[in-house]
């Protein structure tokens, strides 16, 4: 069993972007391996359901994608109860991301938005982007077998 894992936020922006780019597959060639657990709050989750809803990206992708995204998601994330409230953002509706980064002790919060990437961090979290995590050669943290 693999512990310590790294611990991964996605943005909003990062799950609409392989929704819209049909390239579900490079989701779980790039973030479903062992060595790295996605979190997520409720408040994360019930974003992005209200975002894939609209009308305007309806268009772009498919229910059975969405489905398939959840899915995944679900199988392969973990939920965190979040209590911390943090007011670093100059977008204050993007706080609620870097609560769940220090609640859950996040190594890497992934965004394309540039309210978040502008601070680089939110205590041991860093902040980066899809292409630089790609980028990113590194061991798991800790594993044991």
């Amino acid at each position: 069993m693999l512990k310590n894992r790294l611990r991964i936020i996605l943005d909003t922006n990062i799950l609409v972007s392989f929704l819209i780019s049909g390239k579900l597959n490079k989701f779980d060639e790039i973030l479903l391996t062992p060595e790295i657990q996605l979190v997520f709050s409720e408040e994360l989750i019930t974003e992005f359901i209200s975002v894939i809803q609209r009308p305007k990206l309806r268009s772009y992708f498919r229910g059975i994608d969405v489905d398939q995204l959840m899915s995944l998601l679900m199988q392969h994330g973990i939920i965190i109860h979040v209590t911390s409230a943090i007011q670093l953002c100059r977008d204050p509706k993007d706080n609620f991301l870097l609560a769940l980064a220090d609640d859950s002790r996040a190594d890497y919060l992934i965004t394309g938005d540039k309210d978040l990437l502008s601070l680089h961090s939110v205590n041991e979290t860093l902040i980066i982007t899809l292409m630089q995590f790609k980028k990113l050669n590194h061991p798991p943290r800790s594993i044991d077998k």
